[in-house]
């Protein structure tokens, strides 16, 4: 490749789909990845298309949210045939075991989500049976997808490095983001190799606030957020739909593997799994769904979100910097974000009319 018009830094799904965008823009690619392509928690996530609880959020995040649930169908489509590799976008809906909340009707209305009240316990076993006993009430939410992380992953991979537009190196850690005066300048590999850029897009994860210069600090702010996952091998059909209490969620699988998760832990940049969630998890996983207490826990891994206070992503050039754009941040929605978040900093970087306003995610 000649010298590319844009230095794409982090290989995750935030960043194959920014570099996706660039290139239907005319753009010429070069991603950096300090590991592999997409093996951090784009990979490790439970690949709910929607947020948890999503009238707990503001309209910023709803507003990504709904693009991604609206194109995501058509996109991963044409993924599909392009790649073969299906993401295996399922409609699974999610059925709440929680409390309704005020709140919740309200939002619904806004964004024309359908939430079906379910009271008594025939109405819940028609949607999802074998729940333990004690529920006996319900909040189906029938629209909701979700999709296979680590296949998703492993298609928007094998799409990047099919594209000639991008050119992709892994294992090519970033020490720095060079700056000549207010402008961005180069990237400098920690192998110490300088690249010259115009344009550096930021799509790091949870690494983000590590990268950042000084001339930016906000986005410095992003914190990794550990989350467990682990999952349970049973036959398909045992579990239908996704269910949710509590933050906990089980996921059904097409081939039968159940996941429950997840953690929420501030522990830095530690990855490591440990007994104590896998006992909270399993436990919570048999208090919704009894049998599995006889199905075996076939895996167990954590992946670190890229977390902000509000769960609001950093999308947009950074104040005072000219040519460093940003988009990290989406915390524990980059799949459902992931999409409109990629689209809009990619419109952002080449001057096109964005198809929502920016102001609520410049990395201010």
């Amino acid at each position: 490749m000649t010298s590319p018009d844009c230095i794409v830094i982090g290989g995750g799904a935030i960043g194959l789909l920014s570099a996706h965008f660039l290139v239907e823009r005319g753009m010429r690619v070069l991603l950096l990845e300090k590991g592999e392509l997409a093996r951090e928690s784009s990979w490790a996530g439970g690949g709910i298309v929607s947020p948890m609880y999503p009238w707990r959020y503001s309209d910023a995040v709803n507003q990504l949210a709904s693009y991604g649930q609206q194109h995501y169908p058509v996109f991963l489509g044409g993924l599909r045939e392009e790649t073969g590799i299906d993401p295996e976008l399922l409609p699974s809906g999610m059925l709440m075991l929680d409390e309704a909340e005020p709140e919740m009707w309200a939002w619904a209305e806004k964004w024309h989500a359908r939430i079906e009240p379910l009271t008594s316990r025939d109405a819940l076993d028609a949607v999802q049976p074998g729940l333990d006993p004690r529920f006996t009430s319900g909040l189906w939410m029938p629209d909701i997808h979700q999709v296979r992380n680590p296949r998703l992953a492993k298609a928007l991979a094998a799409r990047a490095r099919h594209t000639q537009q991008i050119e992709i190196r892994e294992q090519s850690p970033v020490a720095e983001i060079m700056l000549a005066g207010d402008k961005v300048e180069a990237v400098r590999l920690e192998e110490g190799e300088i690249l010259s850029a115009d344009c550096v897009l930021v799509t790091a994860g949870a690494w983000t606030g590590r990268l950042m210069p000084d001339a930016c600090p906000a986005p410095a702010e992003i914190q990794p957020v550990k989350g467990q996952i682990v999952q349970f091998k049973a036959e398909p059909g045992l579990l239908t739909r996704m269910v949710m209490l509590n933050s906990r969620y089980l996921i059904p699988r097409k081939d039968g593997l159940i996941l429950i998760g997840s953690t929420l832990e501030f522990e830095d940049f530690d990855k490591q799994t440990t007994t104590s969630a896998l006992e909270d998890l399993q436990a919570a996983a048999i208090a919704l769904l009894p049998a599995l207490a006889d199905k075996p826990v076939v895996n167990q891994w954590a992946g670190l979100r890229p977390g902000t206070k509000e769960g609001i992503p950093y999308i947009g050039e950074c104040a005072g910097v000219e040519g460093l754009f940003v988009n990290a941040g989406q915390f524990r929605n980059g799949i459902v974000m992931g999409l409109g978040s990629a689209l809009l900093a990619a419109q952002m970087i080449t001057g096109e009319a964005p198809f929502l306003d920016p102001f609520p995610y410049k990395p201010t």
